[in-house]
């Protein structure tokens, strides 16, 4: 897979956007690199945290014209739908995702930034849903904002093709931490560092809970989320968990 690169420290797994030249635009080779590498960490019984990261300059500019230009309707149907098969495959993870942000990251770049669970920028980072000033229409990289920002500022934000800084993007709830950029990998770690020392089922159940609470009515959320926490305060990890928390809110010693 030479379009990325892939790392891994104790528990958290970094995918690293490989191809500099193109400012990591998304091709066949890209899309379906980064596809597969997130399936097979969310395999991983070492990894707890996925990091999906760019480079200095550009996380990603999203997909690549060039590799538009010439297709039939097919053919172009087709390669959207692998470009934008990431947004299936983060959304169905077991593992929580965090975008390590400098540079552009605009289009689908900037819609694989906002599909990640959380997202931390530096204060490079220029963030934009563009595809209107290109001619083309670029609706699928504003789903995963659908919820947490209102219609009038995802509509701004796709018919005007305006680019934010990290700033603007944090003040709107787009990004969770804006930091200077040498600084970068060690705050975005230590975020992930600090979810991955959590219970490895907990983790995973928030994860799942969260994607598959978000269509449903509040009733039924209410119960499903009941259910969650019924099956999960039953797990070995966690039980183990409360018994050492109650022993040292107790001031006793773990048996």
């Amino acid at each position: 897979m030479e379009s990325i690169i892939i790392k891994k420290n104790e528990l958290i797994s970094t995918i690293i956007l490989n191809k500099p030249k193109q400012f990591n635009a998304f091709d066949i080779d890209l899309a379906t690199d980064l596809n597969n590498a997130l399936k097979e960490l969310d395999k991983d019984d070492s990894t707890r945290v996925i990091i999906i990261q760019g480079s200095k300059k550009y996380f990603s500019v999203g997909i690549s014209l060039e590799e538009l230009q010439n297709k039939s309707v097919q053919q172009a149907k087709e390669f959207v739908y692998a470009m934008n098969e990431f947004y299936h495959t983060i959304h169905h993870l077991r593992k929580p995702t965090i975008a390590s942000v400098s540079g552009y990251a605009v289009a689908n770049g900037a819609g694989l930034l906002f599909a990640c669970d959380l997202a931390v920028c530096s204060k490079s980072t220029k963030i934009g849903i563009t595809a209107i000033n290109v001619g083309l229409c670029g609706i699928g990289a504003s789903l995963p904002l659908r919820y947490s920002l209102s219609k009038k500022i995802i509509m701004e934000m796709l018919l005007t093709g305006k680019v934010l800084n990290a700033y603007q993007a944090k003040r709107m709830l787009m990004v969770n931490k804006v930091v200077d950029g040498k600084f970068l990998e060690e705050e975005t770690y230590k975020l992930a560092f600090n979810i991955a020392q959590k219970n490895s089922s907990a983790i995973e159940i928030t994860k799942i809970g969260i994607e598959n609470l978000t269509d449903m009515e509040f009733d039924k959320a209410v119960d499903y989320s009941s259910d969650l926490f019924s099956y999960i305060v039953n797990l070995e990890e966690t039980k183990s968990t409360l018994i050492k928390k109650i022993n040292k809110k107790r001031g006793g010693k773990n048996d």
